[in-house]
């Protein structure tokens, strides 16, 4: 008498999700902005987790702060998607915000926030 068929646990493909390199983090960033500069930029052995890139607003004291995350846990710095994030200051005080694109791991296109 044969017993239950034997059966194996699926083995799921996971396949290595792409680490943007810092020259499509700053594609991505000019596609929102131009004539910025860099403010900050981490990175760890797989590349840039964090760049922050700002351009000056058309008032004094105005500033506009885009933001790359790359998803993961990184000390205080942490996301659950890659994404840009724009940051509005007046006078160094964040007056708001909002995410401007998600990167789409399975497809590798920025689509749009909504």
């Amino acid at each position: 008498m044969e017993g239950p068929p034997k059966t194996t646990p699926k083995q799921e493909s996971k396949e290595a999700a792409h680490i943007l390199t810092r020259e499509e983090v700053l594609e991505a960033i000019g596609q929102h902005i131009e004539g910025y500069a860099i403010e900050r930029e981490l990175s760890d052995a797989e590349g840039v987790y964090l760049l922050e890139a700002r351009v000056a607003g058309e008032k004094p004291g105005e500033v506009t702060e885009y933001r790359y995350q790359r998803k993961g846990e990184f000390g205080r710095n942490q996301s659950a998607q890659t994404a840009i994030h724009v940051a509005y200051y007046e006078d160094d005080v964040p007056v708001g915000g909002t995410t401007v694109a998600n990167y789409n791991e399975k497809t590798g296109i920025w689509e749009k926030a909504e």
